[in-house]
């Protein structure tokens, strides 16, 4: 006759079996979302000579992964070490693929290969973020093996830090924090939401993007000229309320009206034509009229200057 004990033992390797059965499936389809692809609704990734991508799709499935994590500590401990070794892996391939971007640009610095490695640091900075907010409300363990091998591994004072993603954290502060946010003022204009060809990618190089609006948009009738002006007004305020203090503290918004006015046949006149005497001021006037007249490839080779010393 079973014991009490055994009893409670009994009980205790069924929970286990119970939870891994329903951990399972749940884990096949964390694994499946890493394979989707988001190209079709994203223009935030890039892919290294190589082949490796960075995206901000694995910023969402590194939450997602946590999520598993955190739930198999807690009820399904044959899981962990499986997710653990998924997360660490991943975290591993961005280390790898942020390399490789800094070298080809430290070997060949051009504007291309400088904007494949502003694209890397931002996909590594945003999903590294996404990953130790996920450890802490999950409020993991300081004694936790995943904890100690990826936590906070971009900034100085990380059990593990990685030279690669503390070089990343420098360039991304110094350079990219302030243009890779949500783009709220981009929510409002409808008719960008008409086609994924008007996606933003990462910023601020935005002058192929103001020029596509214009072509594709515009030219083609996708845009009435109702459309156009609602998105030109959301880039100026938008620009303006990002710029409160400095007028270089966010830049994409004013490449993208470059771009504008590069594709449009009178350039500035078409542009100030096109909007109501307020937006019009401020596209004569102070800041923006300083950034619109700074050229494409001047702009560009500034930050290919900038970005040299920060990796030298």
């Amino acid at each position: 006759m079973p014991t009490d004990v055994d009893v409670a033992i009994r009980q205790r390797l069924w929970k286990g079996v119970h939870h891994d059965r329903r951990i399972a499936p749940l884990w096949n389809h964390v694994q499946e979302f890493a394979r989707w692809d988001e190209s079709l609704v994203s223009k935030r990734f890039v892919v290294t000579p190589t082949g490796k991508k960075l995206s901000g799709h694995q910023g969402e499935w590194f939450s997602i992964a946590m999520g598993a994590y955190g739930t198999s500590l807690k009820v399904a401990p044959d899981f962990v070490p499986e997710i653990r070794g998924q997360i660490e892996a991943l975290v591993k391939e961005h280390e790898a693929a942020l390399i490789e971007l800094q070298t080809a640009f430290t070997t060949a610095p051009t504007i291309v290969t400088a904007r494949a490695c502003f694209d890397g640091v931002a996909s590594v900075a945003h999903n590294l973020g996404d990953l130790d907010r996920m450890i802490d409300a999950w409020e993991i363990e300081d004694t936790d093996v995943l904890k100690r091998r990826v936590y906070r591994s971009g900034h100085e004072d990380a059990k593990n830090p990685s030279p690669a993603f503390l070089k990343a954290g420098e360039v991304y502060q110094a350079m990219l924090a302030s243009e890779n946010h949500r783009h709220f003022a981009l929510r409002e204009p409808k008719g960008l939401r008409r086609s994924s060809k008007f996606l933003l990618g990462y910023g601020p190089f935005f002058d192929d993007w103001g020029a596509m609006i214009v072509e594709d948009g515009v030219n083609t009738g996708v845009f009435s000229e109702g459309d156009f002006r609602d998105i030109v007004e959301a880039l100026v305020l938008g620009w303006k309320k990002l710029n409160p203090k400095s007028i270089y503290t966010s830049q994409g918004y004013s490449r993208a009206l470059c771009g504008i006015m590069k594709a449009l046949p009178r350039g500035r006149e078409d542009l100030e034509a096109l909007v109501p005497p307020v937006i019009r001021k401020e596209l004569r006037e102070g800041g923006l009229r300083t950034l619109t007249g700074i050229s494409r490839s001047q702009f560009e080779s500034q930050w290919v200057r900038k970005l040299s010393q920060l990796l030298a």
